[in-house]
């Protein structure tokens, strides 16, 4: 079996990672993206129940638009920040500020388009706004707390380098990896300097494709050198 798989559920990239007890999964993808998740695990020999574990990365509709249903098929427990807990808990769909033109467009659609986007309500049963190991689950990883896209975001960085990071950072176009949205944009730069300093090398985000590390360490001296220059 393959140690790791992406599942396209909407527009969203959910991960699915081995352990050596089952696996876990990151985020659940976009509403009504159930029946399209049993089907993309069976093409890869998998069942529900071989899910021991769903990480939340942060309450937005398009990461848990079908996470009560997945929830329901895997029977197993939601890990998520008490933050982003509380809005899955209470059904709240939050759209989050632009931070360019293009994302200040999308999110005023968004907001006059809440009532369509509604979710089922589901309670997290791990709540996590520290780091946190996941050896229960077998498997070689921890969750961080990396705040900016919203204030309850979380990563999780694996002990071979790999960080799934949510909307932490985009790869759309194959450009710019600054969120098109974040609650908090100036905490982007401070998470981003976080997964480097703890040790990832690749990053896996919710939307675009996998790139190196490379490419934030880049932004950060260019932030840095920008910083100097008007100090």
């Amino acid at each position: 079996m393959n140690d790791l798989f992406c599942l396209r559920l909407g527009v969203t990239n959910c991960y699915l990672i081995k352990g050596s007890r089952g696996y876990i999964m990151i985020d659940a993808g976009s509403l009504r993206k159930e029946k399209l998740f049993q089907s993309l695990l069976m093409q890869r020999g998998l069942y529900p129940q071989d899910i021991k574990l769903i990480i939340i990365t942060h309450a937005h509709y398009d990461h848990i638009g079908s996470l009560a249903g997945i929830k329901r098929a895997c029977g197993c427990p939601v890990l998520a920040h008490p933050l982003e807990a509380a809005i899955i808990r209470e059904g709240e769909v939050v759209i989050p500020p632009g931070t360019n033109i293009l994302g200040t467009a999308v999110s005023s659609i968004g907001q006059r388009a809440k009532s369509m986007l509604a979710f089922e309500p589901v309670d997290c049963e791990i709540l996590c706004d520290k780091e946190y190991h996941l050896d229960e689950f077998a498997v070689k990883g921890r969750i961080l707390s990396t705040p900016g896209h919203t204030s309850g975001s979380l990563s999780l960085l694996m002990d071979n380098g790999n960080a799934y990071v949510g909307d932490l950072a985009f790869n759309w176009n194959g450009l710019s990896i600054y969120p098109t949205f974040a609650e908090m944009p100036a905490e982007i730069y401070s998470s981003w300097g976080l997964i480097l300093k703890e040790g990832a090398e690749n990053i896996f985000p919710a939307h675009g494709r996998p790139f190196s590390i490379n490419r934030i360490k880049q932004n950060l001296e260019k932030l840095n050198r920008l910083a100097y220059g008007m100090a």
